[in-house]
């Protein structure tokens, strides 16, 4: 019988990783929610960018999820 804890964190792995290699813009403006904007510049309701090494760090961490969620899934079905 597999293991229902390493299967889950094996799923949960994957899952993170697809999500911070599609969306890493996404992770990161999530990830700094309620902090104070270093730069009060541009119209009322405009959204800046993340920048773009805070976004390579996020689909950096995303492949490293990625490859652990798919080593768990080889070990517990293997």
């Amino acid at each position: 019988m597999t293991d229902v804890r390493t299967l889950l964190a094996a799923g949960l792995g994957v899952l993170i990783g697809v999500i911070c290699l599609v969306a890493p813009g996404a992770v990161v403006r999530v990830h700094t929610a309620g902090r104070r904007p270093h730069d009060r510049r541009g119209e009322y309701g405009t959204d800046g960018t993340a920048p773009a090494r805070r976004r390579r760090l996020v689909q950096a961490i995303g492949i490293g999820c990625l490859a652990a969620g798919c080593y768990f899934g080889y070990v517990v079905l293997a």
